[in-house]
């Protein structure tokens, strides 16, 4: 059972560090739209599917500050995520977005696909709740 709690307090840690630096590193106007995008991210995958919304990113990062911090969150966990990172196989020095999805179109076992579509689904829920707690509400 504490194999659970640690990993339980890995993800909200790391959650809790990507909200961090949202909150001290941009203004308060790209905070509340990551708020707003993170709230919406677990809703997101379960609906349309991880690959879809990695597309949906990479659609939106050009011209949105928070569509890049998002990314960026993903990435970084996937790096940080052993269960993630033995199906993808990161390199640790540079990965950007359309390799990552690259890495996810090419897996072939359903399996690994709804393991990392699960991870996500429970960073987000995490990263969600801090948002929720640290950015403030909308006018």
């Amino acid at each position: 059972m504490g194999n659970l709690n640690n990993t339980n307090l890995e993800v909200s840690k790391f959650s809790l560090d990507c909200v961090k630096k949202c909150v001290d590193e941009k203004e308060i106007k790209v905070q509340k739209e990551y708020k707003t995008l993170v709230k919406k991210m677990p809703t997101l995958i379960q609906k349309n599917g991880f690959i879809n919304t990695l597309a949906f990113l990479l659609s939106k990062s050009k011209s949105n500050e928070q569509h890049e911090i998002v990314i960026k969150n993903i990435i970084d966990w996937s790096k940080k995520n052993k269960k993630i990172e033995i199906f993808l196989k990161l390199d640790e020095n540079g990965c950007d977005f359309e390799k990552y999805i690259n890495k996810i179109n090419n897996i072939t076992d359903n399996y690994e696909y709804r393991l990392i579509t699960k991870e996500m689904m429970i960073l987000f829920g995490w990263v969600k709740r801090f948002a929720d707690a640290m950015i403030e509400k909308e006018d």
